[in-house]
């Protein structure tokens, strides 16, 4: 055997066991490897002070410890984005490894649509997709209030959701609802922000066509005619806007709950139009309106 072909062998040799040797110290220094750091960012745009980066790390058992003393391949990224997630207090979340080699974790808070009481005294916030977070000294949010026992009464809170998450989504309505809450016949009654008003709005069907009336209605009519003058709204007919002038003058105002009946503003039969389309206090019991 030439010296050339013993010399291309023996390196072969050589090579090829250095080659395991690497490949093994390379996997163990992988198992081995820890994240550079973690980075927790809490996007709280409304500023509701829900969930700070603390309570992110305490809720995974010490995440910055655990991720400065654990190997990468013993942490699972997407059960530790669920664990987050999972969380009452947080609505959305991202967990990624950067270029550094660290961990990042994007934290957003639970964005609420409203805040419940109910009879027993209780009160929570409720999101758009209906997830809760129990009201806590520690944070307010101004959001419309939902009185009502509506874990056992004819109507679940979420029931609620469709007109509360247009609420949230319409600065002018936002700005505009005080209250929600039922009547006894099942109506949904909004307490404006205006005092001494109340607005039936019926059931949850046809919400953007209700909100777009009663739009029209607090644009369109309320300037011209005072913002005192009427005391009942109503949307709940479809394609009519009615109300009643206001007969008595402002007095305390006291907020009306699920125990209370509305007659006042569930008959049609007692309202009349005036002549924007609305209703004043002419006596024609026949009258109706259609937009």
């Amino acid at each position: 055997m030439e010296k050339d072909t013993v010399i291309k062998i023996a390196l072969t040799a050589v090579l090829s066991v250095y080659l395991v040797f690497a490949l093994a110290m390379t996997g163990a220094a992988e198992r081995s490897d820890r994240f550079s750091g973690l980075s927790i960012n809490v996007i709280d745009s409304i500023g509701s002070g829900f969930v700070t980066k603390d309570d992110v790390a305490k809720e995974c058992d010490g995440l910055y410890s655990i991720i400065a003393s654990s190997p990468r391949e013993t942490i699972n990224l997407q059960e530790l984005e669920t664990r987050i997630l999972d969380m009452p207090v947080v609505e959305h979340v991202n967990v990624a490894t950067l270029c550094d080699g660290s961990l990042h974790i994007d934290v957003s808070p639970m964005v609420p649509v409203a805040r419940v009481f109910d009879p027993s005294g209780k009160s929570y916030y409720i999101n758009a997709s209906g997830k809760r977070v129990v009201a806590d000294a520690r944070y307010h949010v101004d959001v419309p209030v939902v009185i009502g026992n509506f874990d056992t009464g004819r109507m679940r809170a979420a029931q609620l959701l469709p007109m509360l998450s247009h609420i949230a989504a319409d600065p002018t309505l936002n700005a505009l609802v005080s209250t929600v809450t039922l009547s006894k016949r099942g109506d949904i009654l909004i307490i404006p922000v205006i005092r001494g008003q109340v607005i039936n709005f019926g059931d949850n069907d046809n919400v953007n066509d209700k909100f777009a009336r009663l739009k029209s209605f607090y644009t369109e009519v309320m300037p011209r005619r005072g913002w005192n003058a009427y005391d009942t709204i109503s949307v709940k007919w479809a394609g009519q806007g009615v109300a009643s002038r206001r007969e008595k003058s402002l007095g305390q105002l006291f907020l009306q709950t699920e125990e209370s009946e509305f007659d006042f503003i569930d008959d049609l039969s007692t309202m009349t139009p005036d002549a924007d389309g609305f209703v004043d206090d002419s006596k024609d019991p026949d009258a109706s309106v259609t937009n």
